[in-house]
């Protein structure tokens, strides 16, 4: 039977990690790429592999205000109503969560958003009438950090202020199995004294540009996926003068 469009359209460049088997990944991307649209989507992904998984996110976006909220909240929203939609046809898995109102229905994207803002949002997915995955979205510090266990996934660390202290708490996520992953994406930070510049920098070297990005291996041994504003470009997403408006 031949196979049925991808439930989920992804870039080039988040093709080019969604499959990677390494235990450890971090994306250091040019804004408005889809970072976060990505990484949600291999967390879901992983929920689908992994019967009894825990994936736990972690955002900056807890810190940022509430817009950068609403944005995780409209990745949840659409990533979930498709996995939905295909899991309804196949007659698959079930998708819950603490965000749906009393009939099963994903509440809207306001109301999403005011779940996560309180660190209360959690989505779990039905293998089996006893067996689920689930994802939660914590606050980026440490406290909050120790005591998961499982899959890791952490969204704008080039913006979170003790981001040294969560790296530290977090990394025994992953300790206690061998199929546990830990994925990473940040836009750079705004100054080269934030953690993340010393854990993800490059080794100066010249990067041609790819409309797939390109992986290297950071200072601190780090595997990491580079896409920029030039690989943006040639992969169709362009960036636009503020006053002209042209790309």
């Amino acid at each position: 039977t031949p196979m049925s469009a991808p439930l989920v359209q992804l870039r080039p460049a988040q093709r080019a990690v969604f499959r990677s088997p390494l235990g450890i990944l971090f994306f250091i991307w040019r804004r408005q790429c889809g970072k976060s649209y990505g990484l949600a989507h291999i967390g879901l992904d992983w929920m689908l592999e992994t019967a009894g998984a825990t994936v736990v996110f972690m955002s900056a976006a807890l810190r940022l205000g509430q817009e950068n909220i609403r944005k995780e909240a409209e990745i949840w929203r659409e990533v979930t109503n498709l996995m939905r939609r295909d899991m309804d046809a196949q007659g698959q898995y079930k998708i819950s969560t603490n965000a749906d109102d009393d009939n099963g229905e994903l509440l809207d994207v306001d109301a999403i958003a005011d779940v996560m803002e309180h660190q209360k949002l959690e989505v779990k997915l039905w293998h089996d009438n006893v067996t689920y995955s689930r994802s939660l979205v914590i606050a980026p510090n440490p406290d909050t950090a120790v005591g998961f266990t499982g899959f890791l996934i952490l969204d704008e660390v080039g913006r979170m202020p003790n981001f040294r202290e969560v790296w530290e708490a977090a990394q025994p996520f992953v300790e206690s199995n061998p199929n546990f992953k830990i994925r990473g994406a940040t836009t750079p930070p705004p100054n080269d004294d934030h953690f993340s510049f010393e854990l993800l920098a490059d080794k100066g070297q010249e990067f041609t540009p790819n409309p797939n990005g390109t992986f290297y291996r950071s200072l601190s041994g780090l595997p990491v996926h580079r896409f920029d504003a030039f690989d943006a470009h040639l992969a169709g997403i362009p960036l636009y003068d503020l006053e002209t408006r042209q790309p």
